[in-house]
C-alpha cells in the first residue's frame, strides 16, 4: 500500500511514501518483534532474587479460594509482599493456576507485559508529540515515537524488572500508568466519558500494582499546564482531576491506615537522620542520571554509602550535576516544551523512590522503569533536530545518523541479552553481584545460602560472616549462620544417638555446642528483627531437636502469630501435640497446615497417623493415599498405608504397598521381612516367601545360613 500521489524529487523520480496505516502497522510489528527477541533468553531462566518469597514459597497463590485474603491484613504475611500490591499478586494467582511452579510461564507473562508497554508507549509518544506546542515537523512525528519506543524496549537498565518475576510490580504499574495517560489524552481529544472512566480504572489498577503510580495526577497536571498555559486554570480542564484525586485519597487511606504493613514502620532513614538521607539521596539521583546516559556496570544490588557531610567530594560532584540539570531544564522551558516535559517526567515519577518515605532499598535499576520514559522522550526530541535529507548543511549527518542509531540499538540489545543471562539462576546472579558489588551484604548472604544448598558448608559460613561483617545488624545473615550451626549439631547428634551407646550419646550431647551457637545466632537475628518468622521457626526446630519442646512450642506460636499462613509452623506444632498425645489439638494444627498447603505429603501423612491412633482406619487410608499422591517415592507413606491395610485385614493392599517400597528402595531389608511374613503367614504362598528370602540373603550375606534353613523348611512345607 502506498500513496498514489507520490511527491517528485529534483531528478523527476517519484519518492516512495508509504501509507500512514501501512507504516504504523509495520512499526508496531518491529517494536513487538524486537522486544520479544531481546528477552527471549529469559524464558529459560529460573526463579531468582525475591521470587522465593512471592512465588515458590507463597502458598497464598496456590488456591483461588484464598483470593479474598488480598483484601485483609493477612495479605502481607501470606503474599510475601512488603507493600500492598494486590493486582500483582492476582497475576501470580493466574500464573500459578496455569503453570504451577514452572518459571517459563511467569517469565512469559513478564515478557508479554514489557512488549505491551513498548506498544503503549509508541501510541503515547505519538500523542504527546502531536499535542505539545513547539514540536518538529510532521515527518518527524512518525519516526521519532518509533525510535523512542525501540530505545525503551532495548534499554539495558530494564533487564532487572523484566527478568525478576517478583519485580513484575514495576512493569504492571507502568502498563496501567501508560494506559491511563493515553486514555486521558483521548478524553480531551473526543470529550468522551468512556475514555475518562477507562483512564480512572487504569490509574486505580496502577496504584494497586505499585505505589509509584501515585505521581500520575501531578504529571498530567504539568502536561496540561504546558499544553494550555493560563487557560488551564478553568473548570473545564480542572474537573477531570476530581476523579484522580478521589482515587488517590482512597488509596492513601487504604495503604497507610486500613491495610498498612506494620513492618514498614521499622524501616529507618539512613542513620535515622533526615539530613543524612538528603545528602545520600542526592548521590542516588546523580547515579540514576549517570545510568541513563551510560547504562554500564549494572548491578542487582547497589551499595550507596551514607553521606554525613556536605563537604564530601562524592556529594559535591553529585550536587553540581543535579544543579546543572536544573539549570538546563530551566533553559529548555523557553526552547522546547517537550524537552522540558521529558525532564519533568523523569524527576516527578522518581519521587516515590527517593526515600521520602523510607524504603528498604534506596537504589535499584527497576525503579527506573517508568522514569526512563522521560529519557526516551528527551532522546527522541533531540533526534527530531537532526537535519533532514536534502538539506545542504546536513547531508552527511542525515545519511550517517540512521546507521549510528542502528549501532546504538544493537549495542543496547547486545548488553541487554548478556545481562539477561546473568539472571539465569540464583548462583549466576549472586556470584556475579558479589564481584560487581563486593560490599553488598545481601549478595554475600544469598551466595552463602546457595553454597549451603550445594553442600559447601565452610564456603557458606564464610559468606555469612562476610555479610555480618559488612552489616552487623543483618538479621537474615545471623539466621542463616545459625542454620549452619544447627545442621552441624543435629548431624552429629543424630549419628551418635543412632549408635545407642552411652559413650557416644554423651559425646553427642557434648557436641551440642553447635546447637547452642545456632540458638545464639537465631536470638541475635530476632533481636535485630522481631518480625523475622524464619528465625523464630528455625529456633523452634532447634529447641525441638534438643528436647526443649516447651520452648519450641512458644517459637512455633510466635511464627503463627506473625504469619498464620505458615504451614510448617502448624505442622510442627501438631507434632508436639501428637507427641504429648493431645490428638485433637494435633489434628487441628495438621488440618490448618493442609488447608494452607494442600499438596504437602508430610502433613497428610501426619493426619493419617492421628486417624490411625484414634482407630479411624478408613480416614487414615485416605490421608496416606494423598501423601503418596504428592510424594510417590515416600517410603514412610507406603509403609504406613501398608500397616493400616494389615490392621484392616486387607492383605493384598498391604502387599502392594510393601512391594512398591521394594521397587523404590531395593535394599530396604525390613520390607523384605514384612513381605515374607505376609506371603507365608497370611497368604500361605511359600513360593513368593522363598523368592523374598533369596533376595534378603543377597542383602544380608552374614545371615545366609539361617535364611537357607528357612528356605528349606518352607520348601518342604510346600
Amino acid at each position: 500500500m502506498c500513496n498514489p500521489y507520490q511527491p517528485i524529487n529534483k531528478r523527476g523520480t517519484a519518492v516512495f511514501r508509504p501509507d500512514k496505516t501501512f507504516l504504523l502497522f509495520y512499526q508496531l510489528i518491529i517494536i513487538v518483534v524486537v522486544s520479544v527477541l531481546i528477552y527471549l533468553y529469559t524464558l529459560g531462566n529460573n526463579f531468582a532474587y525475591d521470587d522465593k518469597f512471592t512465588i515458590t514459597n507463597n502458598y497464598l497463590i496456590r488456591s483461588w479460594h484464598k483470593i479474598f485474603t488480598i483484601f485483609t491484613n493477612d495479605y502481607f504475611t501470606a503474599s510475601g509482599e512488603l507493600s500492598y500490591r494486590p493486582v500483582v499478586t492476582l497475576s501470580y494467582f493466574t500464573d500459578y493456576s496455569l503453570w504451577h511452579l514452572n518459571p517459563l510461564g511467569y517469565h512469559l507473562t513478564n515478557l508479554f507485559l514489557h512488549s505491551l508497554n513498548s506498544v503503549l508507549l509508541f501510541f503515547l509518544f505519538t500523542s504527546i508529540f502531536n499535542v505539545i506546542r513547539g514540536e518538529p515537523d510532521k515527518e518527524s512525528k512518525t519516526s521519532v515515537p518509533f525510535m523512542a519506543s525501540l530505545v525503551f524496549c532495548t534499554y539495558p537498565i530494564l533487564t532487572e524488572a523484566v527478568n525478576a518475576i517478583s519485580y513484575r510490580e514495576d512493569i504492571m504499574a507502568a502498563t496501567f500508568y501508560f494506559a491511563a495517560f493515553l486514555f486521558y489524552l483521548k478524553t480531551h481529544q473526543r470529550q468522551s466519558v468512556l475514555w475518562y472512566v477507562i483512564s480512572l480504572i487504569c490509574y486505580f489498577l496502577g496504584l494497586f500494582s505499585k505505589e509509584m503510580a501515585i505521581t500520575f495526577p501531578i504529571l498530567i497536571g504539568l502536561y496540561d499546564v504546558l499544553r494550555h498555559g493560563k487557560t488551564f486554570f478553568t473548570f473545564k480542564h480542572i474537573r477531570y482531576y476530581i476523579g484522580y484525586i478521589l482515587i488517590t485519597v482512597f488509596y492513601v487511606a487504604l495503604r497507610f491506615v486500613f491495610l498498612h504493613n506494620p513492618t514498614e514502620s521499622y524501616i529507618p532513614y539512613p542513620q535515622n537522620s533526615l539530613w543524612i538521607n538528603f545528602l545520600t539521596m542526592s548521590k542516588v539521583i546523580a547515579s540514576y542520571i549517570k545510568l541513563l546516559f551510560f547504562p554500564v556496570h549494572l548491578n542487582a544490588d547497589y551499595v550507596v554509602p551514607n553521606t554525613s557531610s556536605p563537604i564530601e567530594l562524592s556529594f559535591i560532584l553529585s550536587f553540581l550535576l543535579i544543579i546543572s540539570v536544573i539549570v538546563v531544564t530551566y533553559r529548555l522551558f523557553f526552547y522546547s516544551k517537550t524537552l522540558f516535559f521529558s525532564i519533568l517526567w523523569f524527576f516527578v515519577t522518581l519521587l516515590p523512590v527517593l526515600n521520602i518515605i523510607p524504603i528498604e532499598n534506596i537504589m535499584a535499576e527497576r525503579y527506573l522503569y517508568i522514569p526512563l520514559v522521560g529519557f526516551c522522550i528527551l532522546g527522541s526530541q533531540l533526534l527530531s533536530l537532526i537535519p533532514k535529507p536534502g538539506s545542504k548543511s546536513g547531508i552527511l549527518t542525515s545519511c550517517s545518523f540512521p546507521l549510528i542509531i542502528v549501532i546504538i540499538l544493537i549495542g543496547f540489545a547486545w548488553q541487554t541479552c548478556n545481562r539477561s543471562k546473568i539472571w539465569f539462576d540464583e548462583l549466576s546472579l549472586w556470584s556475579t553481584t558479589v564481584v560487581d558489588s563486593p560490599q553488598s551484604s545481601r549478595a554475600h548472604n544469598n551466595l552463602g545460602v546457595l553454597f549451603k544448598k550445594m553442600g559447601f558448608i565452610d564456603a557458606a559460613m564464610k559468606e555469612y560472616n562476610t555479610a555480618i561483617q559488612i552489616r552487623p545488624d543483618y538479621s537474615e545473615a545471623h539466621g542463616n549462620l545459625a542454620n549452619v550451626y544447627m545442621d552441624k549439631g543435629l548431624s552429629i547428634l543424630d549419628k551418635r544417638v543412632l549408635s545407642k551407646t552411652h559413650d557416644n550419646l554423651a559425646k553427642a550431647y557434648a557436641d551440642e555446642g553447635h546447637l547452642k551457637n545456632a540458638i545464639a545466632e537465631y536470638k541475635k537475628s530476632i533481636k535485630i528483627s522481631p518480625f523475622n518468622e524464619t528465625a523464630h521457626f528455625n529456633l523452634g526446630v532447634t529447641y525441638g531437636k534438643m528436647g526443649l519442646t516447651n520452648d519450641a512450642e512458644i517459637e512455633y506460636k510466635n511464627v503463627i502469630q506473625l504469619n498464620d499462613n505458615n504451614p510448617h509452623a502448624h505442622n510442627n506444632l501438631g507434632n508436639i501435640y501428637e507427641d504429648r498425645d493431645l490428638l485433637d489439638k494435633a489434628m487441628t494444627e495438621y488440618k490448618l497446615s493442609a488447608s494452607i498447603d494442600p499438596e504437602s505429603a508430610i502433613t497428610h501423612n501426619n493426619i493419617g497417623n492421628v486417624y490411625f491412633k484414634k482407630g479411624s482406619l478408613d480416614e487414615a487410608i485416605l490421608e496416606y493415599k494423598l501423601a503418596i499422591k504428592y510424594a510417590p517415592k515416600g517410603i514412610i507413606y507406603h509403609e504406613n498405608l501398608g500397616n493400616t491395610y494389615i490392621k484392616k485385614g486387607l492383605i493384598e493392599g498391604a502387599i502392594a504397598e510393601f512391594e512398591s517400597i521394594v521397587e523404590i528402595s531395593p535394599k530396604n531389608t525390613a520390607t523384605y521381612v514384612t513381605l515374607i511374613t505376609l506371603y507365608w503367614n497370611n497368604k500361605r504362598d511359600s513360593q513368593k516367601a522363598i523368592h523374598y528370602l533369596k533376595e534378603l540373603s543377597v542383602l544380608e550375606p552374614e545371615q545366609s545360613e539361617a535364611i537357607n534353613k528357612m528356605i528349606e523348611k518352607l520348601g518342604v512345607k510346600k
